[in-house]
């Protein structure tokens, strides 16, 4: 649309007075003329926007820092350098790591030693020293069994002699005697062996294993610090976890760090999102991957494409806005994290329809109407107007391509009045 703008600060109506007539003596008044701007009816496209402000975001930002405490050895990368996933960003000096992995494999050693001997403790238990001193039990117990037989029958013998009047009372007393001795030495014997069974072999063994298992515990236990020594010697050399950009780097060689510090922050930028907080006027008029206009004045005079990714469905309890966050390819890298930006959210548009300045625009009740110029007459127009964002409005009847509305002045014009049109 080609505009005639304003040359002047105010439009007033001009009146040309006549000059007095010589002859007949009359006063005539000519008629009033008011200068106007005009500009010629065409069609186009309109849209109704909302814009809202937002500072740009990284696609992904990550701080590292080192999981053990150590002095730093070497720095490999500066702020502004590209990292790609699991390159070294700085090591620790391993130094003392190292010398605890040796210690902690000597130990080990020892401790391997203990176990072995734990186990020829249990399989001796188990083995040949149970075996021998059953044997010693079982013969004791039958050479008693064996004795008190004898002595038995001697005795049983000794009591008929004694009936028949064959031997003293004396001597079937010794024979008495001998029996007890020998019923006491078999219960002796016995009793030995049920012990050894039931008692004091499985305590043998039992004794024997608990050492065995604690001389394994103590050898995993062994194994367990170095395995953690030496995962902590691998993370001596602090790695990057993505593909990025060093946003931020807090160290140099020779200081000391700490897990709690993080020395490199990491960045992803190749896509970047602005973070925006909308009314509640427009959040149902939106929706998740919609295309929208992004202005990014301090990188370019020209719009960047964004894509809502993602709305959030409650609104803000201090503020009552709406969280939408707007992802924008970043490619070229012309766009970088802080840069104020300004999001266009489209929420209707019309194309290939008449398109005036809403300023042109009068109305009079419910009614709308325009100013065109035919010759040098203004007339008036009602019109039916469609979308109107405030700044144009399409006409949807009452205007044809081509015809001339006026612009500026309309406010003083009357239907048929004449007017001057001023040209740029």
């Amino acid at each position: 649309m080609t505009i005639k703008k304003l040359t002047s600060v105010l439009l007033l109506p001009v009146f040309l007075l006549s000059a007095c007539s010589n002859t007949g003596g009359n006063n005539e008044i000519e008629e009033k003329v008011t200068p106007v701007y005009i500009q010629k009816v065409s069609k186009g496209q309109i849209s109704d926007t909302f814009t809202y402000g937002g500072k740009i975001n990284p696609k992904q930002q990550i701080t590292v820092s080192s999981k053990v405490a150590g002095k730093v050895k070497e720095v490999y990368f500066d702020i502004g350098d590209y990292v790609k996933e699991g390159v070294v960003l700085f090591q620790l000096d391993e130094t003392d790591l190292q010398n605890n992995i040796k210690a902690l494999e000597a130990q080990l050693k020892s401790a391997q030693a203990t176990v072995n001997m734990g186990q020829i403790g249990l399989s001796s238990a188990k083995g040949s020293q149970y075996k021998q001193q059953k044997s010693q039990m079982e013969t004791a117990l039958k050479n008693a069994e064996i004795q008190l037989q004898d002595s038995k029958k001697a005795y049983e013998d000794m009591k008929v002699l004694y009936e028949m009047g064959s031997v003293s009372k004396q001597q079937l007393d010794q024979s008495e005697s001998a029996y007890q001795m020998a019923l006491l030495a078999y219960q002796a014997a016995k009793n030995n062996y049920d012990l050894f069974m039931n008692n004091l072999s499985k305590e043998s063994v039992q004794l024997a294993q608990n050492q065995l298992e604690q001389a394994v515990a103590a050898k995993e236990s062994l194994e367990v610090q170095i395995a953690n020594a030496k995962e902590a010697l691998n993370d001596t050399a602090v790695r990057s976890p993505i593909d990025g950009i060093v946003s931020s780097r807090m160290i140099d060689a020779g200081e000391m760090v700490a897990g709690a510090i993080a020395p490199f922050t990491i960045i992803q930028i190749d896509q970047v999102f602005v973070d925006v907080y909308v009314s509640e006027q427009i959040i149902n008029k939106i929706e998740k991957n919609q295309k929208v206009d992004v202005y990014v004045r301090s990188a370019s005079t020209d719009k960047f494409e964004g894509k809502i990714a993602a709305i959030s469905p409650a609104a803000d309890e201090r503020t009552f806005t709406y969280l939408v966050k707007v992802e924008i390819d970043n490619q070229g890298g012309l766009l970088k994290p802080g840069m104020f930006a300004e999001v266009e959210f489209v929420l209707d548009s019309a194309n290939n329809v008449i398109v005036i300045p809403r300023e042109a625009i009068l109305t009079e009740g419910d009614r709308d109407f325009v100013y065109i110029v035919e010759g040098d007459r203004a007339k008036k127009i009602e019109v039916k107007l469609g979308l109107d964002n405030g700044k144009e409005a399409a006409i949807l009847e009452g205007l044809k391509e081509g015809m001339e509305i006026v612009i500026k002045g309309q406010e003083y014009l009357l239907d048929g009045g004449k007017v001057q049109i001023v040209e740029q």
